[in-house]
C-alpha cells in the first residue's frame, strides 16, 4: 500500500483511494461516514487519509449541498485543560468526517444568546455543548435550537444525548491512593457542589474515605468550585481542618493548591500532598510535577463528534443513550507521599 504525499496541492479523495487500493467511493463514504463499508477496509481508510493529510472541503461540500457542513461547540472556560483537549479532538473527528468545527466561549451563561446568533448568520447542523453543572441554563440553552446536539462534561437528567466522564471513580481512585501512602485527614477541594460534576466528585472522595473507615467530615470539604482565584481561601480552610492531603476536584485547581502551598512556606509533599485529577502538560510543569487520575478527555470530544455526526445523518443506531467514559490509570508522581510521622 502507498501512502506517498502526492507531489504537491492538497491530498484529495483520488490520492487516497489509489493508496488504499479501492474505490473513490468507498472512501468518500467512509470519510463522510455513509454507507455500509467494511471494518477492515473503513480503519485502512482511515489511516492512509491521516497519513497523506487528507481534510475535507466543507465549503465545497456546502456549495454542492446547500448545507454548511459545519458544527458549533460552545464551552464555558477555554483555559481549562479538560475543555481545550476536547476542543482538539472534537476538531479532528468533525474534519476527518468532512465537517469545520467552530468553537465558542461561553462567558457567563450565555450558551442560549451565542447559539441563536450564530444560527443567525451561519447554517450549524449540530451543536455540542459543554458545561459543568448548571441544569437550568443547559435546558434554556438547548431550547435556543432545533439542530441536533450533544451534551459533554455532564449528565442533564431527562436527555439522552450526553457524554460524560465517570469522575466519581477517578476521585475515588486518587483518594484511595493517599489513602495507602497513610494519610487520614484527606481534604476535598471541591467544584461547584450540589450540582452533577462538583457531587459526582465528592461523592467518589466520601466513597474511599468510607471504604477505609474514615469520616468524611464536613470541614474536610471546601469549595473551590472551577476558580483558581477561590483555592487560597479553600487550601487555608483545609489546613485549618487538619488536613495533611489535599484531593483537588480539577488539574487548575489542584495546581492553585500547590501554589497557595508554597506561598504558605509548606512543602509538597512533605508538609502537605496533592492528587488531583486529568493528565496535561499542566500537571507536568507545576513543582512538583503531580499526581493525577487521568480522564478520557480527548475520547470524549471524539465521541461527541461521532454521535453529532450520525444524528446531523440519520446513521446514529436506536440504541444511543447516556455514555459515562471510565477513567485511566493514576499517574504517580512528585505530589503525594506518606505524611510526616
Amino acid at each position: 500500500m502507498n501512502t506517498k504525499k502526492p507531489a504537491s496541492g492538497p491530498t484529495t479523495l483520488r490520492d487516497v483511494a489509489a493508496a488504499v487500493g479501492c474505490d473513490v467511493s468507498t472512501v468518500s463514504r467512509v470519510l463522510q461516514n455513509k454507507g455500509r463499508v467494511g471494518a477492515e477496509t473503513r480503519a485502512r481508510i482511515l489511516a492512509v487519509a491521516g497519513e497523506l493529510g487528507y481534510q475535507g472541503n466543507p465549503v465545497a461540500r456546502a456549495l454542492k449541498t446547500a448545507r454548511s457542513s459545519t458544527i458549533l461547540m460552545v464551552v464555558p472556560q477555554i483555559e481549562n485543560p479538560i475543555f481545550a483537549s476536547a476542543i482538539i479532538n472534537a476538531e479532528i473527528e468533525a474534519r476527518v468526517s468532512g465537517y469545520a468545527l467552530l468553537v465558542a466561549y461561553d462567558q457567563g451563561g450565555a450558551g442560549a444568546k451565542i447559539i441563536e446568533d450564530i444560527s443567525r448568520s451561519s447554517m450549524i447542523e449540530g451543536v455540542v455543548i459543554a458545561s459543568y453543572d448548571d441544569d437550568d441554563r443547559m435546558r434554556q440553552t438547548l431550547a435556543s435550537t432545533d439542530r441536533p446536539h450533544v451534551i459533554i462534561n455532564r449528565v442533564l437528567p431527562g436527555d439522552a444525548h450526553c457524554i460524560a466522564m465517570d469522575t466519581q471513580s477517578a476521585a475515588r481512585i486518587g483518594t484511595a491512593h493517599l489513602i495507602g501512602l497513610g494519610h487520614r485527614r484527606i481534604g476535598h477541594l471541591a467544584g461547584r457542589l450540589g450540582r452533577f460534576n462538583g457531587e459526582s466528585r465528592r461523592r467518589g472522595w466520601a466513597d474511599a474515605m468510607a471504604a477505609a473507615g474514615l469520616a468524611a467530615e464536613e470541614d474536610l470539604v471546601a469549595e473551590a468550585r472551577y476558580d483558581p482565584d477561590r483555592v487560597p481561601a479553600a487550601v487555608d480552610a483545609l489546613l485549618a481542618a487538619g488536613a495533611t492531603a489535599i484531593h483537588a476536584a480539577t488539574l487548575l485547581t489542584g495546581a492553585a493548591a500547590i501554589a497557595r502551598l508554597h506561598t504558605l512556606g509548606l512543602r509538597v509533599p512533605d508538609d502537605v500532598s496533592v492528587v488531583t485529577m486529568h493528565d496535561d502538560l499542566l500537571a507536568r510543569v507545576v513543582y512538583p510535577d503531580v499526581t493525577t487520575v487521568a480522564l478520557p478527555t480527548e475520547e470524549m470530544g471524539r465521541a461527541a463528534v461521532k454521535r453529532l455526526v450520525g444524528q446531523i445523518e440519520g446513521t446514529a443506531g436506536e440504541g444511543e443513550g447516556v455514555v459515562l467514559l471510565a477513567p485511566g490509570e493514576l499517574i504517580v508522581r512528585g505530589s503525594a507521599a506518606p505524611p510526616k510521622s
